[in-house]
């Protein structure tokens, strides 16, 4: 494991206060202190940024680490970070752009403020620990949801979530086959309902990417349905924290 995410993930930051920023930005998803302990979200010390991300990450000011749980125990080793700048360029791109031309097509989110990864670093499955179990070895449908704090706030409902990083973060790049994450979830006959973000309305791209996921899912025995977000809200967490 990458040792400053190893070190962030111990007993001695378990005490520790999220900056209020990254609190405030938790909260706007609906998420718990008792889901945010559990999940153990923190903010990094702005001198660990860089040695997280193995890069330097310009006009990023501040961040709060995503840990990302092994279903079969402890934590991958696999950095996620919300970051937050001045002037919002930060990009919600891989590391392994981050460098590059700024082509249109890397601004995601307009190159708003939002996550980082590590340089060349395969997507992940995002656990969420509340209903980790159900999620692995029931037989009720699941919640295979576009966003890491979005399956969280779902999870928060008592439904079994699986978060993905992106709507293209079910499979490595050259592979339409589900990412080997997938092989700890029971699929085989069960009901996958995927839930985008609202722009798999307008965005071709993203809804190729979840056609191609649900023939995939198909592959492997599941049935997959698809939840729109409601109009008006950008992801689920939106949905969910404005309605009583």
């Amino acid at each position: 494991m990458n040792p400053h995410l190893d070190f962030l993930l111990s007993a001695v930051y378990d005490g520790a206060d999220l900056h209020p920023e990254h609190l405030a930005d938790l909260r706007k998803s609906g998420l718990t202190d008792e889901t945010i302990q559990a999940q153990k979200i923190r903010s990094a010390p702005p001198d660990m940024i860089d040695r997280l991300l193995g890069f330097h990450a310009p006009n990023v000011r501040s961040a709060y680490v995503l840990p990302f749980a092994d279903p079969r125990g402890g934590w991958f080793d696999h950095t996620k970070l919300k970051v937050f700048s001045d002037d919002g360029t930060a990009d919600s791109i891989r590391g392994d752009h981050v460098e590059q031309p700024r082509r249109e097509r890397w601004r995601y989110n307009g190159g708003a403020r939002k996550y980082l990864g590590r340089r060349a670093a395969p997507p992940r499955l995002f656990f969420p620990l509340a209903t980790l179990d159900r999620a692995l070895r029931g037989d009720e449908p699941i919640y295979l949801i576009e966003g890491e704090k979005k399956s969280l706030s779902v999870a928060q409902l008592g439904l079994p979530a699986v978060g993905l990083e992106s709507v293209w973060g079910w499979h490595v790049r050259g592979s339409r086959e589900l990412l080997p994450d997938f092989d700890d979830v029971g699929l085989a006959g069960r009901v996958v309902n995927v839930v985008p973000d609202s722009d798999y309305r307008t965005n071709p791209a993203i809804e190729r990417a979840i056609r191609r996921l649900a023939a995939a899912l198909n592959a492997r025995g599941a049935t997959p349905r698809l939840v729109v977000v409601p109009a008006g809200f950008k992801g689920i967490d939106d949905f969910l924290a404005a309605t009583p």
